[in-house]
């Protein structure tokens, strides 16, 4: 069971002329704006070299960044607008160190933000950063792609691209010291999102029971894949810890920082080659698990994502629909009391409820949890399993649609799950499961209160 368009080149576009327009802040300089695109950092984004180069090209220039609402992304629940809140204010302040405004527009395109700072410039260029995979093109080609996962990794036909360093932006600033103060200006209140969109406070974010207690900037997310891999025996103990409950260490908890772009996911693959390659050269340290085993886990995990992605872009609606990839007559029943009282936990069954209550309260939930909450909300509950998908991407803290679509039509029957290919969604028993991987109830003492 798995973990949790456009060509890839970046999107630049270029004004005809400067114009002499131009706000009095930016008159006379070559201005290059960066669209985040919903990537909240600086290594290994492409879009950033590139506006070094053509700033190189023109003798100078200066560089503004906006985040906007990146096209196609649906809504962020509380959780994980938290992370990328913390994210943005870390990045933030690396570009102010460089003089280089970040100008944030939540609920707007970027084409929205462009015209909302045309008073003040006129980028002569926009480029636009992507959303971090392992492969630049198709890994496999469209129309041979396949529908589960044994046969994408074995059909492969290329390695993943490696990482590109984080740019030198010195020089590209200069902007942040002339912009208005109060910019961008206070958006009327009718504009502003209801309450039930506005960011979690920060008391909700702190529960100390989490098992992602981390904050969701670069620097955090860094940390944390030194920490996994070199700093710790979590890498090697993965793959017998990878189906843990309770902790933060039985795994390596990089989806969050994938799901707001504060880590690169071509980053974890260049940082695993280099674990290998010290492992080989030191010989390992003796220790009982075989150095090689969480490494080759752990890029299997990384290879399901793509999977995920390209699957999404391979088959479009029909991904996120209720028949699935497999086109299968929508099952389920639409009782809307029973999936309330499945939102808030009290679903008459206590395992489940405890693992919902995590979600709930931090927005994580272990790789093992999800599979049995799906499996239970399909074939116990027998409600439609598109509900609870888009329920887990509001609630998610790495909520990311392909991903997590994938998953539950895999658990639902109607995805890439080989097993389900003519034959029914696979059923967890559940009291099984738990002596397997909680014996003594860990996960269900924990989260057995509010």
């Amino acid at each position: 069971m798995p973990r949790l368009a456009e060509s890839r080149r970046h999107r630049v576009a270029h004004s005809c002329k400067a114009e002499a327009s131009w706000g009095p802040t930016m008159a006379g300089e070559f201005t290059i704006a960066v669209a985040l695109e919903g990537q909240l950092r600086l290594d290994d984004q492409p879009a950033f070299h590139a506006a070094v180069a053509l700033a190189h090209r023109q003798g100078g220039g200066q560089l503004i960044v906006l985040a906007c609402l990146p096209a196609g992304q649906r809504l962020r629940g509380p959780h994980q607008r938290q992370l990328e809140a913390q994210a943005l204010a870390q990045l933030r302040a690396r570009l102010a160190a460089e003089a280089i405004p970040l100008l944030h527009f939540p609920q707007h395109s970027t084409a929205a933000a462009l015209e909302a700072i045309r008073p003040l410039v006129r980028p002569a260029a926009v480029l636009y950063c992507q959303e971090s995979w392992l492969f630049g093109d198709w890994p496999v080609q469209p129309g041979n792609f396949p529908k589960v996962f044994s046969d994408f990794r074995r059909r492969l036909e290329r390695s993943p691209e490696p990482p590109l360093p984080p740019p030198e932006l010195r020089g590209l600033g200069g902007a942040v010291l002339d912009w208005p103060p109060n910019w961008p200006p206070t958006w009327p209140t009718t504009s502003l999102p209801p309450a039930w969109l506005q960011p979690a406070p920060a008391a909700q974010a702190g529960d100390p029971r989490s098992a992602f207690p981390f904050s969701g900037d670069e620097a955090s997310a860094l940390a944390r894949l030194r920490h996994f891999l070199f700093d710790s025996d979590g890498l090697r103990h993965y793959k017998a810890s990878r189906n843990g409950l309770v902790g933060t260490e039985f795994s390596s908890k990089f989806s969050p920082f994938l799901g707001i772009g504060s880590l690169s996911v071509r980053r974890i693959w260049q940082e695993l080659l280099r674990y290998e390659a010290l492992q080989t050269d030191t010989g390992g340290d003796g220790a009982d698990q075989p150095t090689g085993e969480g490494c080759e886990w752990m890029r299997q995990e990384l290879l399901w994502r793509e999977f995920f992605l390209w699957s999404e872009r391979r088959h479009g609606a029909s991904f996120h629909a209720p028949g699935g990839i497999q086109g299968r007559p929508p099952q389920g029943e639409p009782d809307r009391e029973r999936f309330r009282r499945w939102t808030l936990a009290d679903c008459g069954h206590p395992l489940i409820d405890a693992q919902l209550r995590e979600l709930l309260a931090t927005g994580y939930l272990s790789n093992r949890g999800r599979q049995w909450v799906a499996s239970h909300f399909v074939n116990e509950l027998r409600l439609p399993w598109t509900w609870g998908a888009r329920f887990f991407e509001w609630m998610l803290i790495d909520a990311h649609p392909a991903l997590n679509g994938g998953n539950w039509a895999y658990l639902a029957g109607v995805g890439s799950d080989p097993r389900s290919f003519g034959g029914s969604p696979r059923r967890f028993d559940l009291e099984r499961q738990v002596g397997l991987y909680d014996p003594q109830e860990l996960h269900r003492k924990l989260w057995s209160y509010r």
